[in-house]
């Protein structure tokens, strides 16, 4: 009889906890990074890049567009990606975005400059598709935190505007590249940090 009683009683799952705070604090970090410098790179830069490249209107149309592409690439992969490892998706993307800002501001030629906006492009889709990600697993606190991203990510893009805008105009278009390489190179060593102590604890940054 207390056999069919154990058996009839159902047994009582938690509900999932939501993910670690400090790991949609990253991934936030890395969506802000990605409209600053998206904010940068499509501004006044690219009229001060195209007078000094000699870029021609389908120039710059490639440019734009190369960028565009690749980011609504990247924005799928890291959405995707994101719900799973949002440290080493956002890790990645801002890895990208350094190296984009980095070639773009040395590049000697509209072909080059073309190259370096793709992986710029790709890692600005893919920290704000991981950002994006983050915030559906958030829990209870899920709307919060999905309106605190979205109000940072347009904080971000009238600074980066208003950043490029300014370093175009008092240093040079390539400087405007570099403009938020610290920022991302802060964000970088910060995601690092939050994924090694949610290790520790024993909260996997994939999971």
């Amino acid at each position: 009889m207390s056999e069919q009683i154990h058996q009839s009683t159902p047994s009582v799952v938690p509900p999932p906890a939501g993910r670690s705070s400090w790991l949609l604090v990253g991934a936030g970090l890395g969506a802000m990074v990605a409209a600053c410098q998206l904010a940068v790179l499509i501004g006044p830069l690219l009229g001060a890049a195209r007078q000094a490249l000699d870029l021609t209107v389908t120039g710059l149309t490639m440019v734009v567009v190369a960028q565009l592409a690749a980011m609504m690439s990247g924005f799928a992969a890291g959405y995707l990606l994101g719900r799973r490892a949002p440290a080493a998706v956002t890790g990645s993307s801002l890895v990208l975005m350094l190296l984009g800002a980095v070639v773009a501001a040395f590049s000697p030629s509209a072909a080059i400059l073309t190259i370096a906006v793709l992986p710029a492009g790709l890692g600005q889709g893919a920290a704000l598709g991981a950002g994006a990600a983050s915030t559906g697993q958030a829990g209870e606190r899920r709307a919060q935190v999905r309106l605190a991203l979205g109000f940072a990510v347009l904080v971000a893009l009238a600074f980066g505007a208003l950043l490029g805008w300014f370093a175009t105009r008092s240093l040079s278009w390539r400087l405007a590249c570099l403009a938020t390489v610290p920022s991302a190179v802060v964000a970088l060593l910060a995601v690092v940090v939050i994924a090694v102590a949610a290790s520790v604890r024993g909260t996997q940054p994939g999971r």
